[in-house]
């Protein structure tokens, strides 16, 4: 039977928000239980692949293929599940086709027979390959190596893969000599990239089997050659359709970016943030000659190609001084503002705008015809088809999704051209994955994934508005325990990093360590989420950031009178206790919170940093790297001597942790670095110190946790049950003195009771 997605969305949230009662099949009633950390952690969701695609639609266009991340506790990883729904008259179910795990880059080959996939097998990564239909699985190639990224062509002959090179920061052993009188240790580290590099190679099928593993040596005009690739997420490695091209994207430092580049103001603030640039070569693989026909220098997603392999086109920065360039410096876009999708013909070199305004939705095309018209998302629930007129690109028929309040934005989709699969959920609906019909305008099925929260009580939530003190219009997403009190005030936890409108239990898709909103408001807490809104820009934010603030730092300044505004209005209106507020931050938003428990206007209570950026004299010290150096100089108007000294001693954590009130919770991530020798600490923790020292030597309440296996935002089920857990334990304790009982750490409330009793005492 077809449903409205409003009907779907109420049928998946039935009972949520208003009930709190649930009929079992035995037609007895049972209460719901409350949301707790280990089920935020079993959410599953259509896989975030680093910017690829996690959902193909098949060369004909009658089935979709898609990755689902299944969470697995008991073996603490990550399964991913191959499923394929067909689509069209007469469809049938979706099925599973292969679970496994370490799987990415899902493409279709065999001219639509098969798909390619990544998956471990035995004791490394390969690529896989499964027949359709039949679901037969084999390994389609394999080296002596975990294959990190791979891409083929249509008709499955020709393969490009990448493998890790070995990452080491160790220095070269010195000689006896040297031991013996000493030696040099040198300042300077622009030598030694930061970034993780690969190798490519390059393989063609014949009638013998697949040739032997060519290394790429890329040579591009007034620059070295290369064969090793350092890169950001993913080296982004696409085939052409037809085999002919190999396009790829690798990070450059700002001392290696041509020099040509280097006048842009844009290309100036991405080197300035991220210390360099990206580039993205063509490498024919016929001639075996590389070009450089998009001259952005940065991409927010990886490219498409055209389905006849004569163009491909990607959502980037504006090549360096090209009028597009000039135009966003003339209207001072932000550098994330200043990204529109460009089409670049491969063998021309030639470059066209398809679409400037992008209204922040940097999602991939979703569809792009045999006859060239591209299919777009434009908007909130909104797919535009882009259709070529002589030399230009113009807009075609707008389609609009129906779409249920708060509907996530920024989900997986994919089209063949009349019928749309993706991503559905909001902040109360957890994931599932719709089936939409361009042609009858009609929804034709759900493909539930998460049954397991039919018997659970999801927190309500609330959209509430608030004004910064200069006047910026923030929206946000208040959960609230389910029992609410109107007549009462609560404590308040913030989300201090802004998100889009997804899932919450935990972080959502990004599963962002720390961040614990439906745990939290089920155990009688407030939860703030600041959103982006439809068509949001960075240069908003710039605008509005409070003035006076030396070099970058009204950045923060912001992002701390934001929340400083929105615990003043839920105060005013008594929905909130001013004296119980926690805020947790994760990376970026790590330091906005430590600059808001030294900076702001609130007295939090209680707050978390984790695996997050300090800029702090102490990283400046110990990194010291020329990128470090050159960001941190400008986020203070210069380095920490001389004239601007006292901008560090004004602003920086280094020097004002005397003002920090709040019990601070920090997490530290490992990236695989285990912690064994108490005199060589990691690197990770090292950099921490500085604070973590400074806290305990002042008296402060603080705790220190490591993830030794972990990597920026936490993979594994249980470091992140255990983050989500310690973080619901750490609020409850300081926000509503309320203690866990049967903690996993036994003398967890000892010691924070100590915390506190030492606290009270100051």
């Amino acid at each position: 039977m077809t449903r409205t997605f409003k009907q779907i969305a109420n049928l998946l949230r039935i009972g949520s928000a208003l009930g709190v009662m649930v009929l079992s099949n035995s037609g007895t009633a049972q209460v719901r239980r409350a949301v707790l950390p280990s089920d935020c952690v079993t959410v599953r969701r259509i896989l975030q692949d680093d910017g690829r695609p996690s959902i193909r639609f098949n060369p004909q266009g009658t089935a979709a293929a898609y990755l689902v991340q299944v969470p697995n506790l008991a073996s603490n990883v990550n399964d991913v599940r191959l499923d394929l729904a067909p689509v069209g008259a007469g469809a049938k179910d979706a099925q599973h086709l292969f679970v496994g795990t370490d799987v990415s880059g899902l493409q279709w080959t065999d001219d639509g027979h098969a798909i390619a996939l990544l998956a471990k097998r035995g004791d490394h990564v390969v690529i896989m390959k499964i027949s359709v239909p039949g679901a037969h699985v084999s390994v389609l190639a394999r080296i002596r190596a975990d294959i990190a990224e791979f891409s083929i062509s249509n008709d499955g002959k020709t393969l490009a893969l990448a493998v890790n090179e070995p990452r080491s920061t160790k220095l070269a052993l010195p000689s006896p000599e040297d031991e013996a009188r000493g030696y040099r240790i040198p300042f300077e580290r622009t030598q030694t990239s930061l970034r993780a590099k690969r190798r490519i190679y390059v393989l063609r099928k014949t009638r013998f089997g697949w040739t032997h593993p060519m290394p790429v040596h890329l040579r591009l005009p007034n620059m070295e050659g290369r064969d090793t690739f350092p890169f950001v997420l993913n080296l982004r490695l696409s085939i052409s359709p037809n085999g002919e091209y190999l396009l790829f994207t690798y990070f450059v430092d700002a001392a290696d970016a041509p020099k040509t580049w280097r006048s842009s103001a844009t290309v100036r603030s991405i080197t300035t943030t991220a210390g360099g640039v990206e580039l993205m070569p063509v490498l024919n693989l016929k001639t075996g000659t590389a070009t450089l026909p998009f001259e952005g220098p940065w991409a927010l997603i990886p490219p498409s190609w055209s389905p006849d392999s004569a163009s491909f086109v990607v959502t980037a920065n504006s090549p360096a001084n090209s009028r597009w360039d000039q135009e966003d410096e003339r209207q001072h876009r932000a550098v994330m503002d200043a990204t529109h999708l460009f089409e670049i013909r491969a063998k021309e070199g030639t470059v066209r705008l398809v679409r400037s305004d992008l209204h922040g939705f940097y999602g991939r095309p979703a569809f792009w015809s045999n006859g060239g018209d591209l299919l777009l998302r434009t908007g909130d629930g909104e797919l535009t088809h882009m259709q070529q007129e002589g030399d230009q690109w113009q807009e075609g028929e707008t389609v609009r999704l129906p779409s249920a309040p708060g509907q996530f934005k920024m989900g997986e989709l994919a089209s063949n051209g009349s019928v749309v699969v993706g991503d559905f959920e909001t902040p109360s609906v957890a994931p599932s994955l719709f089936v939409y019909s361009m042609d009858q305008r009609l929804p034709q099925q759900v493909i539930p994934l998460n049954e397991q929260f039919n018997t659970l009580t999801l927190a309500p939530y609330r959209l509430i508005h608030w004004k910064t003190s200069t006047g910026f219009r923030a929206t946000g997403y208040l959960y609230m325990p389910p029992n609410y009190d109107p007549h009462r005030a609560y404590p308040l936890v913030i989300h201090a990093y802004p998100a889009a409108s997804n899932f919450f239990c935990d972080s959502g898709f990004n599963h962002m360590p720390s961040f614990a909103p439906q745990p939290i408001a089920n155990a009688g807490m407030l939860y703030l989420i600041r959103i982006y809104t439809d068509g949001a820009r960075q240069t908003d934010e710039q605008e509005h950031a409070p003035p006076g603030y030396p070099g970058q730092l009204s950045e923060a300044a912001f992002q701390t009178d934001v929340w400083d505004s929105a615990v003043d209005q839920l105060a005013a209106e008594g929905i909130v206790d001013p004296h119980k507020v926690g805020v947790i931050g994760f990376s970026r938003s790590g330091w906005y919170t430590e600059f808001a428990l030294t900076h702001g206007r609130t007295k939090y209570a209680a707050a978390t940093v984790a695996d997050n950026v300090q800029y702090s004299l102490g990283e400046y010290w110990l990194i010291h790297s020329s990128g470090t150096l050159q960001g941190y100089d400008a986020m203070y108007g210069g380095p920490p001597y001389g004239d601007s000294l006292n901008n560090w001693l004004d602003h920086s954590i280094s020097f004002n942790l005397q003002k920090i009130q709040a019990p601070i919770l920090m997490e530290v991530m490992g990236y695989g670095v285990h912690y064994t020798d108490v005199d060589t600490a990691p690197s990770n923790i090292v950099l921490k110190t500085e604070v973590f020292t400074g806290l305990n030597r002042l008296g402060k309440p603080v705790e220190m946790y490591y993830y030794p296996l972990e990597n920026h935002q936490p993979d594994d089920p249980l470091a992140r049950l255990a983050s989500l857990q310690r973080n619901l334990d750490w609020y409850a304790f300081w926000l509503e003195d309320v203690e866990r009982p049967g903690s996993v750490d036994p003398q967890q409330y000892v010691r924070w009771r100590a915390l506190r009793k030492a606290r009270m005492g100051e």
